[in-house]
């Protein structure tokens, strides 16, 4: 059996194709991934997956070009990364097995801004919503619905001081 090893190009018959470095047949090393529709995947794979640094981009020119750039792992979108989507929104932040979890920030396109944590790609936890006018409005979310307020900012420093947990400094 002969197995690909170093630099190649592969045209699947899915209409897709890969051109990067093979280690035993399989992609790994840097890579370039393009999906038939043209979307396209430029980053590190390992035993034939996206794992590391990468950046997924939706086909150039259609009207919902959205694009990723951060961690994968496993073919997942998993640790720090940042998504676009073509109405000008973006979420920074952390992500668990390709879904927000964690701290992350939501940027509208709008201009008000969200943030806070995440669980199961929802905001779920202590959140605090920037608008647009500067207004601030902190509080807790659950399955992305704003359920309950914090009285104050000085109410978060308590809530942190009794979770003996440091939030993030834009998180103010």
């Amino acid at each position: 059996m002969c197995l690909r090893h170093g630099q190649g190009r592969d045209q699947f018959i899915i209409g897709d194709s890969y051109i990067g470095e093979y280690i035993l047949g399989k992609a790994e090393g840097y890579g370039q991934y393009r999906w038939k529709n043209g979307n396209l995947y430029s980053g590190q794979f390992y035993n034939g997956m996206k794992n590391g640094q990468g950046n997924w981009k939706k086909q150039e020119g259609s009207e919902d070009a959205n694009e990723y750039q951060g961690k994968y792992k496993n073919d997942q979108k998993h640790g720090y990364g940042e998504f676009r989507w073509s109405t000008g929104s973006r979420y920074k932040g952390n992500y668990v097995a390709d879904e927000k979890k964690g701290y992350g920030e939501m940027y509208w396109s709008d201009g008000s801004i969200c943030r806070g944590f995440w669980d199961q790609g929802v905001q779920d936890g202590l959140g605090i919503m920037i608008f647009k006018d500067g207004m601030r409005k902190a509080g807790f979310f659950r399955a992305n619905i704003y359920e309950s307020p914090l009285l104050s900012i000085d109410e978060l420093e308590e809530f942190q001081k009794s979770k003996n947990a440091r939030f993030p400094e834009s998180f103010r």
